[in-house]
């Protein structure tokens, strides 16, 4: 930038070529003018068409649905910062909600759906932004059909007090799994990095429903990347979770995933297992012991199937039980009650853990 006090400048205002003309404090000031990229990543490439072709769709839609959509646009008018109602088109309002709902995958809607103006705010127990994790605990989803949104920015000073137009999203739509949200994964395909401990992070999350596309009240966040979580200063616990990568050897297990929520002694089992032993269990050997799973005895339903496994007519009950001996963890899915058929057994359900 440079500032040129003669007069020949004096009316020399705006643009020209890559030259920006202004005046300041009596003074002519002239800069490089600031010039857009024209280059796109493969996402922005990808967001853009996506915007381009929903844009284009409103224009093939009946008389009617234009007026549903302007019913609906009227509906979702927003509240500004200085608290004066956000105007909203019907073409906005179309672009809008299949944004979100292409965003996660879901078809187009034509017609304008019907307003919700319930969709809850996001509660959670606690959240951790660390150099190995992003992740929350104790998610309170509200229903199957409500996913979870969530921005985040780069890292940044921790001197920074808004960051909050740098975020970028890393997830479109994730369902959490038994409360748990495990974002670290997703964070560092966007970003290229994992988290940078000391540096500040500002995240911006909600939930959507995919059936509708209309979202709930943003919520924010704003944390120096340490061990610790941003509400409790609590360090992170894994779940007590097994599954066949842990397994050494067991009896015929196809698929096995169980373990204990945070903060519960409930025992969530989806497994399956055929053996011809002709003893009316299946059991296996972990490669080492975890640390958080306890020696445990709970219940589990079941159903066996003939061998072609094409009808399931048999419902049983099963035991369920770990215990660790001197350095070696065995677990055991031990018939208990229900007509028994060891071609092909299939495991699931929840139940509290009797003994632990």
């Amino acid at each position: 930038m440079k500032a040129l006090p003669s007069i020949a400048f004096n009316e020399f205002k705006g643009s020209a070529g890559d030259v920006t003309a202004r005046v300041s404090k009596g003074r002519q000031v002239l800069s490089a003018r600031s010039m857009h990229s024209s280059s796109k990543t493969p996402a922005q490439a990808v967001s853009r068409n996506r915007l381009a072709k929903i844009s284009r769709s409103f224009k093939k839609l009946t008389d009617e649905q234009m007026k549903a959509w302007a019913v609906l646009a009227e509906k979702m008018k927003g509240i500004s910062t200085f608290g004066q109602a956000a105007e909203l088109t019907p073409h906005n309002a179309f672009v809008r909600i299949n944004s979100n709902l292409q965003m996660v995958g879901m078809p187009m809607l034509n017609d304008a759906p019907a307003y919700i103006n319930d969709v809850p705010e996001v509660l959670y127990d606690d959240l951790w932004i660390s150099p190995d994790m992003i992740i929350f605990t104790g998610l309170q989803q509200p229903s199957e059909s409500h996913v979870l949104v969530f921005k985040m920015s780069p890292a940044l000073s921790p001197g920074v007090s808004s960051g909050w137009g740098q975020t970028v999203i890393i997830t479109p739509g994730m369902a959490p799994d038994w409360g748990d949200a495990d974002l670290t994964a997703l964070y560092t395909d966007v970003m290229g990095v994992v988290p940078e401990a000391g540096k500040k992070y500002f995240c911006e999350f909600y939930w959507m429903d995919k059936n509708t596309g209309f979202t709930g009240e943003s919520m924010v966040v704003s944390a120096v990347c340490k061990e610790s979580s941003t509400a409790y200063a609590q360090e992170y616990t894994p779940r007590a979770r097994v599954t066949l990568n842990e397994v050494s050897e067991s009896e015929g297990f196809e698929s096995l995933d169980f373990e204990l929520s945070h903060g519960s002694t409930i025992l969530s089992v989806d497994a399956s297992y055929s053996n011809n032993t002709g003893v009316a269990s299946g059991g296996f050997t972990l490669k080492k012991p975890i640390e958080n799973l306890p020696d445990i005895t709970s219940w589990t339903l079941a159903r066996c199937s003939n061998p072609d496994r094409n009808w399931f007519a048999r419902p049983c009950l099963f035991t369920v039980w770990t215990s660790t001996w001197r350095g070696e963890t065995e677990g055991t899915f031990a018939h208990r009650a229900g007509q028994y058929e060891n071609e092909y057994v299939e495991l699931f359900g929840s139940a509290p853990v009797f003994k632990k």
